[in-house]
């Protein structure tokens, strides 16, 4: 296996190691006993090839208005990852967090959480295909020893809604929902999240919201689709989100290439007062410049793709760790882990037509226990996330991490309270119901025909 070192030169003379996955040596065998503790991987095991394509188009033309995350796709259009791994994705550049926890300055420490959200969408760089739509009460954890700990789970169905949050060894906390809202317009498709975003820096007790930029995606019906950012994102201190705060423009792609992945931010210290720039482009390097000074710092810059990327769906390094299942790591998870979704493994293994068998199974699945929920008046609750009424939004329910999953039922596998999602068998309850309706059907066909 190969490593891509980057080091890069900071102001003051301190160097920043970027591997791969960031934190492990990978040509250092791991002895650890702990489970997160594994060599990652550097390819997929099928290479699907990127020559052969469908116009997504076929597919989306008759779902215009509906929400996206509701539309039935064949699984040739899918990746195998699942939006549950897809939201963590940012957890590549938490170092930028990091740097914030160690920056004393009450300004500077804004900007670096500002150049974190400048390079969010990164990871769509190279048109990646839909994830997988999660299951009601499917998780996904991902860990990286000493940097941070990812928790993300599908709390709600209708609408659909998933929650995460990603806990820092250094002392930050992101707290996301995302429901997505789509706008069709000319040949693009647009979407938003409607929810508000939080990052938490506890030693300083600060508190910040993140509004991200629109993303889009374009040439849907004639030409190469791509994905963009576009529009601005804000980053407010909620101490005072009027005095300081940071405004990001994410600049759309033209006829020439020179805004292509373009942004440019202002780091406000009051109002009119600019005292950080934030330049770069979300593809390739982000540069955080002092304007008293004219200082600039290198804060980030992006790790090269995998060889031969284009044949595994344009992953990153560190996408192609979250599907990944070593057996060290398969005892440590609950049954509702994405990685034991049989569909999303079969597709990753390149056997398109049990993913397709599979995901209709588990779509199958899902639609008989919520009617039998709904016939029983039974609503499902997330089980590490609770509802939370936002002061900052009254319009929507909100869901914050509950503090159980890491610090109880990981650490004592107390996994028997979670739904079985995968198997081929229904709960007891349900395959009676399922019966006694499939009788009901049979008893009017009957009368029907008499």
């Amino acid at each position: 296996m190969s490593v891509r070192r980057q080091t890069i030169q900071l102001a003051g003379g301190e160097q920043i190691f970027f591997d791969p996955v960031p934190g492990y040596d990978a040509l250092t065998p791991q002895t650890s006993l702990n489970p997160w503790d594994f060599t990652p991987r550097d390819r997929l095991p099928f290479f699907k090839d990127p020559k052969v394509k469908i116009s997504i188009w076929t597919v989306l033309k008759d779902s215009i208005g509906k929400d996206l995350s509701k539309i039935t796709m064949p699984v040739y259009f899918n990746q195998p990852l699942s939006l549950l791994q897809q939201m963590g994705c940012p957890t590549e550049h938490t170092s930028l967090l990091d740097m914030a926890i160690k920056e004393k300055h009450p300004i500077k420490r804004m900007a670096f959480v500002g150049a974190y959200l400048s390079i969010q969408h990164t990871h769509v760089e190279k048109f990646p295909s839909k994830p997988f739509n999660p299951l009601l009460g499917e998780t996904f954890e991902f860990q990286r020893p000493g940097q941070y700990k990812f928790l993300a789970e599908q709390v709600s169905h209708h609408p659909p809604i998933t929650a995460y949050v990603i806990i820092g060894e250094s002392g930050y906390v992101r707290e996301m929902n995302f429901k997505s809202k789509m706008k069709f317009s000319k040949g693009n498709l647009t979407l938003t999240n409607t929810f508000r975003e939080y990052i938490e820096l506890k030693p300083y007790g600060e508190r910040f919201s993140l509004d991200q930029p629109n993303l889009s995606v374009h040439n849907l019906i004639i030409g190469s689709p791509y994905l963009d950012a576009g529009g601005k994102g804000y980053l407010r201190n909620l101490a005072c989100p009027d005095r300081q705060y940071v405004e990001i423009e994410f600049f759309k792609r033209g006829w020439s290439s020179s805004n292509n992945y373009r942004f440019a931010g202002q780091v406000f210290s009051a109002p009119g007062q600019v005292d950080y720039k934030i330049e770069g482009r979300w593809n390739e390097s982000c540069t955080i410049i002092d304007c008293k000074t004219g200082e600039k710092e290198l804060v980030w810059t992006k790790i090269p793709y995998p060889e031969e990327w284009e044949f595994m769906y344009g992953m990153t390094y560190h996408q192609l760790q979250f599907n990944y299942l070593p057996d060290k790591l398969a005892p440590a998870l609950p049954p509702t882990d994405t990685r034991f979704r049989p569909d999303q493994r079969a597709l990753e293994n390149g056997d398109f037509k049990t993913a397709e068998t599979e995901k209709h199974r588990l779509e199958e699945k899902q639609r008989a226990v919520r009617k039998y929920n709904e016939k029983n008046g039974i609503e499902p609750k997330p089980y590490y996330f609770t509802e939370w009424d936002n002061p900052d939004d009254t319009t929507q329910k909100y869901y914050k991490y509950n503090g159980t999953y890491f610090e109880r039922d990981s650490k004592e596998r107390r996994w028997d309270k979670l739904p079985d999602l995968y198997s081929e068998k229904l709960p007891a309850e349900v395959e009676e119901f399922v019966q006694a309706n499939a009788k009901e059907v049979e008893k009017t066909d009957k009368k029907a025909k008499k």
